[in-house]
């Protein structure tokens, strides 16, 4: 096989061929006293050693308390693991090729008191569509997370491959056998729409005592260790009910998103938290629609207030127009249509801002787009009448929520209505196939339990520009 180079959190290690065999003792020994270097540089492990390491991890005392781990961000050679100790220290990192062996490396973090003890490691080096397995131990030794910790890197851009992901919003803290469900569908990764979990508050010792509980809840908790995780945000986790970029304090909630969140990136420059990623044939923008709302003038109307700053709009369309995905996912807290309420927090009070995007789309002959939202407690399949304007129709498909409380007064009446009802407990199935022919995407609402709703399913041919 030869040498790997494998880099974690910036520290390269070189990983030989050759295994020799060594003891769990030995190398926590060894571990232990890489601690005590000024300069760390990695350490270098052979696969008898991390087969040795992961085999005889339930060998040890049982270790402190410990929220996660989640793998986050997740591309073709890179990927990003979370955990949270209860107390403060070094902790080590080793990931390993699951079906191999081989290609260990070993890398450090230190969990601190002004993050919350949070610890991430950026691993990059990896191989496109492989599993990796990862143990965490603590830097006195102890085992914190092993046995099933597996991981997978996204396919190749172009493979011709088939990618399942899972979206939801509105979740509560209590546990909820809806996801085991999605984990027992065995889906490539979640995304979390927002109000995931409800905070309602500004106080940043609040926003991070709720974040720790939702990540506790023993079904979601099983689920994050194995399968890649992103978010955005909506008003609850945000701050409050209807809010938007003028509240005060958002700063906090932005830093117990950060710390609780293994996303690739959040926002730019210290503002928002969007984010976009790329799985095989499909790529999913997550945008913020609070950090930013209000705070300006619109960059499409500088009469009207913007939605999601100029920044971030920019961000968008330069996406979009890169984008060599057949699918290309716009996902969000909020609808892309209006609430009909009395609240304002919808793309219905910004109808300005939707138009100049899908004006966008139409004049740069962008295909495959649909449209993701959240928040409403009803869950709903719409479809634009955006020929003139796209080139195709524009399809959105608001899931909500995976806690049992719906709002059946939100389920309203539009002409491009397909689908619509107030059900508890729903998630979004969306499979991307890229195996045949033509691309396909198909998306299922399912209710907990597995219980089918209805579903939706295109092409790439279907959401091509005509004309």
């Amino acid at each position: 096989m030869g040498n790997r180079r494998l880099r974690v959190g910036g520290f390269p290690s070189f990983l030989p061929s050759e295994q020799t065999p060594i003891s769990l003792r030995d190398l926590l020994i060894a571990m232990s006293s890489s601690l005590n270097r000024r300069a760390f540089t990695g350490t270098l492990l052979s696969g008898s050693l991390a087969t040795k390491l992961i085999t005889h991890a339930n060998d040890n005392p049982v270790p402190p308390q410990m929220t996660g781990p989640m793998v986050g961000h997740t591309s073709t050679d890179s990927a990003v693991i979370w955990c949270r100790p209860e107390r403060p220290g070094t902790y080590r990192l080793t990931v390993t090729e699951a079906e191999s062996g081989r290609a260990v490396t070993v890398a450090k973090a230190d969990a601190i008191e002004d993050r919350d003890f949070c610890v991430t490691w950026l691993v990059t080096g990896l191989r496109p569509e492989t599993r990796y397995r990862y143990v965490i131990a603590s830097d006195v030794g102890s085992i914190l997370a092993s046995d099933d910790q597996i991981f997978q890197t996204a396919p190749n851009n172009e493979s011709r491959t088939r990618v399942r992901l899972a979206f939801g919003s509105c979740a509560d803290t209590e546990p909820l056998p809806l996801w085991s469900g999605i984990d027992d569908a065995n889906v490539d990764g979640l995304v979390l729409l927002g109000d995931t979990p409800y905070i309602d508050s500004r106080d940043l010792t609040v926003a991070r005592d709720k974040h720790r509980a939702f990540l506790r809840v023993p079904e979601l908790a099983r689920l994050i260790r194995h399968t890649s995780v992103w978010g955005t945000w909506d008003d609850h986790d945000f701050g409050g009910n209807d809010t938007d970029g003028r509240m005060p304090g958002k700063a906090n909630t932005r830093r117990a998103f950060v710390e609780y969140r293994a996303n690739r990136e959040y926002g730019a420059d210290g503002n928002g938290i969007y984010t976009r990623f790329r799985r095989g044939p499909v790529e999913v923008f997550l945008l913020d629609t609070r950090w930013f709302a209000r705070t300006a003038p619109s960059p499409v109307d500088p009469t009207r207030p913007t939605l999601l700053g100029t920044k971030q709009w920019r961000w968008l369309l330069a996406g979009l127009k890169a984008s060599t995905a057949p699918f290309k996912i716009i996902a969000c807290g909020m609808i892309w249509d209006d609430k009909e309420n009395r609240e304002s927090d919808d793309w219905g009070t910004y109808a300005y801002e939707r138009s100049a995007l899908f004006d966008f789309l139409g004049r740069e002959r962008i295909s495959g787009v649909l449209l993701i939202g959240g928040d409403i407690h009803c869950s709903r399949l719409l479809k634009y009448d955006t020929m003139e304007q796209v080139g195709y129709p524009i399809h959105q498909m608001i899931v909500s929520p995976i806690h049992k409380r719906v709002i059946p007064s939100l389920n309203v009446d539009h002409p491009d209505l397909v689908h619509g009802a107030a059900m508890p407990h729903v998630w979004l199935r969306v499979e991307v196939d890229r195996t045949g022919e033509v691309p396909r995407l198909t998306a299922e609402w399912i209710q907990m339990e597995g219980r089918p709703m209805w579903s939706l399913s295109v092409t790439v041919t279907d959401l091509t520009p005509k004309g």
